[in-house]
């Protein structure tokens, strides 16, 4: 009867062990900054762009990582959770492309209303940020290592950060930079809506999961952690851009 109870309430363990992540991640993500009444207005529509435009790499391997998670669960037993993972690679296929037309559409917007003239290609090219390649290199290591299931704590916590966060966001943009500032927030807008469904998903899944298999709690714990602390790294480096290239423009060199 014990192990029964303590099986029913392990998605409650999850959710009370990943808490300390969460705050981590408001911590360290810069979005106290961004959410703030006394936000900068260049700098919060320069954070518009690079958030897209690194974005980019961010979600353009998204359904192939799914894919090869659920691969990787099939191979190793995991069938139930396996199979479910590969039908959720489906819905992430082309995110990335929105957000390439965002970075356009934002960089559009911008010239329209500054003298300062800005090229979107330019921020496409940027490199890849440190952060990035922490948050690329985790999938990758999960699915190579023998808890690919743990593919599922990623897309948990993530898809979670736009159900949490996104909205606020949106409003922010709105009440900054006024409400056409939306026509470049596609990727953010729809992800808002069906990470909502994604994110009840990816619960029951870990719930499921959990009851079959206990003792993996704390590995799930462990990945969705690495990924917030990753996510977090990407959007203070695209804080940071947006800074740095505000101040470059207000003819400010060195940051004191």
């Amino acid at each position: 009867m014990l192990e029964t109870e303590v099986k029913r309430n392990l998605y409650a363990i999850y959710e009370s062990q990943i808490e300390n992540a969460r705050l981590q991640f408001e911590q360290n993500s810069g979005l106290e900054k961004i959410f703030s009444p006394d936000i900068d207005s260049t700098v919060l529509e320069l954070y518009l762009i690079y958030f897209n435009a690194h974005g980019i790499a961010m979600t353009d391997a998204v359904e192939d990582w799914i894919n090869r998670a659920g691969d990787r669960c099939l191979q190793l037993g995991y069938t139930e959770l396996g199979k479910l993972l590969r039908t959720h690679a489906e819905q992430e296929a082309g995110h990335h492309l929105m957000m390439i037309e965002d970075t356009h559409s934002l960089v559009a917007s911008w010239n329209t209303r500054h003298t300062q003239q800005l090229n979107a290609e330019w921020f496409l090219s940027l490199p890849i940020a440190e952060s990035t390649h922490r948050y690329r290199q985790l999938h990758e290591d999960v699915i190579a290592s023998n808890t690919p299931f743990a593919q599922v704590a990623i897309e948990y916590e993530i898809e979670m950060l736009s159900v949490r966060y996104g909205s606020q966001l949106i409003q922010q943009s709105q009440k900054v930079l006024g409400s056409k500032i939306t026509e470049g927030l596609t990727f953010m807008e729809e992800h808002v809506s069906v990470d909502i469904g994604h994110t009840q998903l990816n619960a029951k899944l870990l719930k499921n999961f959990l009851q079959e298999y206990p003792e993996n709690v704390n590995v799930l714990v462990e990945i969705g952690g690495k990924a917030l602390d990753a996510y977090a790294g990407f959007l203070n480096h695209c804080l940071r851009s947006a800074q740095e290239h505000a101040l470059t423009l207000a003819g400010i060199t060195q940051v004191s």
